[in-house]
């Protein structure tokens, strides 16, 4: 899901944490991700949603979607300033819009999959401009960023850093010294953290027992999870729950 946020100002939720919505700005969204409007807040802007499946009609669009930065969001949050293609990206989703207006035809798929392709592509060059990714990364930074991958894909089952360290065929100094360097962050924290964020997220669902997240998450038992989870945070997780 991509925001345009096109004028006034207010607060989105995404992921617990409040977002400042100013004019200009876009956020992306990924699966998974929580979020949430304030009814009472007075800002405006054009929303679009797709399906991985629906963009990915290429190995390379498959490819352009894993090595984005822009729905790089379990780590941080994807919201920016638009400062040179505002015009330009708001154009490309009016077109989008009136598009969805004709009846679909042959064509219809491949107008949508091009116009989505070039937001996406202009968004990434504008915010790569702005965070400064080098276009060569250092073999510290693609060592940190391969680490993040991994813990995105076995946070539940893998929590110790050597576990990772021996995927990347590094010693846990090196991971360390690496996400240290790119991160500002031990690798312990990074996959704390992402543990945290994922039963935050699983918490919001009325249905799931704590219990059921605690297994979900890999905690032998129950106890180790309201343990480790009142450490980060400071209440247990049904405190977390029912204050939602």
């Amino acid at each position: 899901m991509i925001y345009l946020f096109t004028e006034g100002k207010g607060t989105h939720l995404v992921d617990f944490e409040p977002i400042e919505v100013k004019t200009h700005h876009i956020l992306f969204i990924s699966r998974g991700q929580i979020h949430a409007f304030d009814p009472k807040e007075t800002y405006d802007g054009k929303a679009l949603i797709f399906t991985e499946d629906f963009f990915c009609k290429s190995e390379k669009d498959r490819r352009f979607l894993q090595e984005t930065p822009l729905f790089d969001n379990n780590f941080h949050q994807s919201y920016y300033k638009i400062n040179n293609n505002f015009n330009r990206l708001n154009d490309l989703f009016s077109e989008i819009f009136e598009e969805l207006k004709h009846f679909p035809d042959r064509n219809q798929g491949d107008i949508l999959h091009n116009l989505l392709s070039r937001i996406l592509l202009l968004s990434e060059r504008e915010i790569e401009e702005q965070i400064g990714i080098k276009k060569v990364p250092s073999s510290t930074d693609r060592l940190s960023v391969k680490f993040r991958k991994e813990v995105n894909n076995h946070f539940r089952t893998s929590k110790k850093t050597v576990i990772y360290a021996d995927m990347l065929h590094v010693s846990v100094r090196r991971l360390q010294l690496a996400t240290s360097s790119t991160f500002n962050q031990t690798p312990k924290e990074i996959i704390n953290d992402r543990i945290l964020l994922e039963a935050k997220r699983m918490l919001s669902y009325d249905e799931l027992s704590v219990k059921e997240i605690a297994n979900y998450l890999g905690f032998e038992e129950s106890t180790n999870f309201n343990k480790f989870f009142k450490l980060k945070l400071g209440i247990t997780p049904r405190e977390f729950k029912n204050k939602l």
